[in-house]
């Protein structure tokens, strides 16, 4: 009778949608990013690396969907076309960083330092970037569609074809 109730209980939960594939970061590609700073096309999907310093980091291409790097190091870190939906980069430093391409869409980066990093063609799409320092930063071509820039400081930042439409701007107002 148990395992006719659990079959019946469990069926009930996947037919409302309730079950998840959990993924998780590999173990062993967390510890060679730590160790050698170098983890093209890892998967670190959920990683927690709360306050690393991987400054000069090669993730190219790196599955960071999730991942938790909050108060993290990547200055003049190569993240280019990286998967960083629903990451948590707040308060990241990503100095001179190459994001170019990176799928970012709905990452924290409230507060993050992202001064004269390139966000070419990077999606940004319903990111929060609220107090982030976007000073100089190269965001051609990059959609920031309903992304929160309120605070943000983007003094000689390049915008050229960004997509803005229902974007938070800095001073509050919405882009049309």
């Amino acid at each position: 009778m148990k395992s006719s109730v659990a079959v019946l209980f469990g069926g009930a939960i996947a037919s409302l949608g309730l079950v998840t594939t959990v993924l998780a970061a590999n173990p062993e590609q967390v510890q060679q990013l730590i160790n050698t700073r170098q983890c093209q096309g890892c998967v670190l999907t959920g990683a927690m690396l709360y306050s690393y310093d991987l400054s000069s980091a090669n993730l190219t291409g790196a599955n960071l969907t999730s991942a938790a790097l909050q108060g993290s190091n990547l200055n003049y870190g190569v993240l280019t076309n990286a998967k960083l939906e629903k990451a948590n980069l707040a308060l990241v430093k990503l100095r001179e960083a190459d994001l170019s391409g990176a799928n970012l869409t709905g990452a924290s980066l409230l507060g993050a330092d992202l001064t004269g990093a390139n966000l070419t063609g990077a999606n940004l799409q319903g990111a929060v970037l609220e107090g982030a320092d976007l000073r100089k930063a190269d965001l051609s071509g990059a959609n920031l569609q309903k992304a929160n820039l309120l605070k943000a400081r983007m003094a000689g930042a390049r915008l050229e074809g960004a997509i803005l439409k229902g974007a938070k701007m800095p001073d509050g107002r919405e882009a049309k």
